[in-house]
């Protein structure tokens, strides 16, 4: 499998596909929008690679940095959701928001992406929330500490967008404080 690629753009199709010179070898890959964005004809651009194998094609996927593929290969781990929706969530929102859409349980947001209406988006939040930041998936915002304690009361049970609001005011510290100091607003 290929995990990695450096090489020349050769060329751009706005519709998310690049060709990468590496070494006189074009090889086409497919890149979200935001990862298309940060490149240009001719430039050089090194990318972590997905490398997905069907019965009748083997096709590469593009990403910027090794927690996008991260995120790109949980998402194709959820029901329903096969790599180019995948790759269509990743290219309307960027990996923080997408994130923080799954976490707080934003099905509006999640299903503005084409092709994901509300159902795919209620089953992508309820086979996703909370274990991308358990897992040492890509974090979205504050602290290691922050979100291992936001993971914390998830697991308890406490809704995502309650524990959102009790963090936002406590003092940052080590876990145990900040844990400690969540639950004391929350009860």
């Amino acid at each position: 499998m290929i995990g990695w690629l450096s090489g020349t753009v050769r060329d751009i199709d706005p519709q998310g596909l690049i060709v990468l010179d590496c070494a006189g070898v074009g090889y086409e890959i497919h890149v979200s929008l935001q990862t298309l964005s940060r490149f240009q004809r001719g430039q050089k651009a090194e990318l972590s690679i997905h490398t997905h194998v069907r019965e009748d094609q083997i096709t590469l996927f593009g990403f910027h940095s090794a927690q996008e593929r991260s995120l790109f290969r949980r998402l194709n781990t959820v029901s329903g959701i096969g790599a180019r929706m995948a790759m269509n969530l990743m290219s309307g929102l960027s990996m923080d928001e997408l994130l923080r859409a799954i976490e707080q349980g934003d099905v509006a947001a999640i299903s503005r992406t084409p092709g994901v209406g509300k159902k795919t988006a209620q089953r992508l939040i309820l086979e996703l929330q909370g274990k991308l930041i358990a897992e040492g998936a890509p974090e979205s915002t504050g602290s290691r500490e922050l979100m291992d304690v936001r993971s914390a009361l998830v697991n308890l049970g406490y809704k995502p967008q309650q524990v959102d609001k009790v963090l936002e005011r406590i003092d940052a510290g080590d876990f145990e404080s900040m844990l400690r100091q969540a639950l004391k607003r929350l009860a």
